[in-house]
């Protein structure tokens, strides 16, 4: 059962009360461990003494009123998640305090249904920020060894997630496969007031070029040879939410030019149609691609870029957070235990070197992969380094033809000097062979599953000389 810090604050005792038992009768499977305040100065002083999960705080209180302590609240700890309680007639203290942080409102008198959802929904947000990292950040900069791994471009990045929660920015996502760019996505969506919204993500390398712009805007019946019925597009979808556009650089030109007019017109005509559908979707963006260099060669339009990159995040790859993969790896031990209804609980040091040693090309996902391939492999409640793949031995040095139980020293793999770019190549080659063994050798599943671009995961096959048919 989830354990929920929560302060309840509010100047009237038997709202407090009644609040409280609406909370411990609730159906969410919650341990709330509750917590009261009279006014927002003592609720700021319990803040500051230790961590709260969930606050609910009424606005009009003594002392220090609720948008006041909201504010410094969440100077102190962004991660705090607020809900603000307040009457009817006083719905624009609502508004404010949601600009200013607060996850939501509830209305007085407080509603058993309303506020269950609101905790559901909280819960479920503040999840999304949690899995970045696997963890619970905290951006004092006092506590630097709750960071995880002190790493300061992933706080970098958390500090930006928070402040793009409160603004309609639009974002550009930077980073390799793998690094969580589609997280970082959800993370703002449903920490934003757009969070009642629809998320809707597109991956644009995963598209048929023929079928794009009627997946980005939609047709009408009749408007081309199998539009049998007419479809509505992800700009329509995505209105009053947000709209993920991932592998952004795989958009040719000519589509480009598309999404740029619906962008600054926030309105766009579906194919086949003679009427014009208006939208306001936030546009969230991302690539792994160089889009500076694309825009030298004429491969990506200057406009569109700097439409997308107002706000950028560059998310740093796992190769330079060496320090965090043994709190993601904990992590997905975690979560592998109670799918797989199997107790893996640690690490031995050695295996855990070997993986600090790795360069991560797939990243965290590759990570996560690897931690789901322990399940399977280890017979004992620790991952051992017989669990781990060839090309982590091989990356140091350990000979494939050793045993996992000797004892011996470890042996080089030849006499030869080892060679990064053939090792990267082996690794790249590997990890496209399993995403299609593991999709029966489908490619759109495959672009899909291993969030690999389609036109990326064409040409890695035939540079291999890959047998599609060897994997269906």
């Amino acid at each position: 059962m989830i354990k929920l810090k929560t302060l309840i604050v509010d100047d009237e005792a038997e709202l407090r009360k009644s609040v409280a038992s609406i909370l411990q009768n609730t159906n969410l499977q919650i341990d709330f461990q509750i917590e009261e305040a009279s006014n927002g100065q003592e609720a700021l002083t319990k803040v500051k003494a230790h961590p709260f999960d969930l606050i609910l705080m009424d606005v009009r209180m003594p002392e220090m009123n609720g948008l006041d302590a909201l504010k410094e609240i969440k100077e102190h700890d962004p991660r705090t998640f607020v809900v603000i309680m307040t009457a009817h007639s006083n719905l624009n203290d609502a508004v404010i305090a949601i600009k200013e942080g607060a996850y939501d409102y509830v209305e007085k008198p407080v509603s058993p249904e309303k506020l269950t959802d609101i905790v559901r929904k909280s819960l479920e947000a503040h999840e999304m920020i949690s899995n970045l990292t696997a963890s619970n950040p905290i951006f004092d900069d006092d506590i630097e060894s709750e960071i995880v791994g002190n790493n300061t471009k992933m706080k970098e990045v958390f500090g930006l997630i928070y402040k793009l929660c409160k603004v309609e920015t639009t974002v550009l996502i930077r980073g390799e496969n793998g690094t969580g760019k589609e997280l970082v996505a959800r993370a703002i969506h449903f920490n934003s007031p757009r969070k009642s919204g629809t998320f809707v993500a597109i991956n644009c390398g995963a598209i048929p070029e023929n079928l794009m712009e009627s997946e980005f805007f939609g047709h009408e019946k009749g408007a081309f040879t199998g539009a049998i019925e007419r479809k509505i597009g992800k700009f329509q979808l995505a209105n009053n939410g947000t709209l993920f556009l991932d592998e952004i650089g795989e958009l040719k030109p000519e589509m480009q030019v598309k999404i740029l007019r619906a962008l600054q017109e926030k309105k766009f005509t579906p194919v086949g149609s003679n009427r014009e559908v208006k939208t306001n979707a936030r546009i969230i963006a991302a690539t792994n691609r160089n889009l500076e260099k694309m825009m030298e060669t004429g491969e990506f339009r200057e406009d569109l870029f700097y439409r997308l990159n107002v706000m950028p995040i560059f998310l740093p790859p796992l190769r330079e957070r060496p320090d965090d993969i043994l709190v993601l790896a904990m992590s997905f031990l975690q979560k592998f235990s109670k799918e797989h209804s199997k107790n893996i609980s640690s690490i031995e040091p050695e295996c855990m070197e070997l993986m600090k040693k790795y360069r991560w090309p797939g990243n965290i996902r590759e990570l996560e992969n690897i931690i789901e391939r322990a399940f399977i492999v280890e017979s004992s409640s620790i991952m051992t380094k017989s669990s781990l793949p060839d090309q982590i031995k091989a990356s140091a040095g350990i000979s494939l033809s050793a045993s996992s139980t000797s004892s011996t020293v470890a042996k080089p793999l030849s006499t030869e000097p080892l060679n990064f770019e053939l090792f990267k190549e082996q690794a790249e080659k590997d990890f496209i062979m399993s995403a299609l063994k593991a999709n029966k050798g489908k490619i759109n599943q495959t672009v899909a599953q291993a969030n690999i671009p389609k036109n990326t995961l064409l040409r890695k096959i035939r540079k291999y000389s890959i047998n599609v048919k060897d994997f269906s």
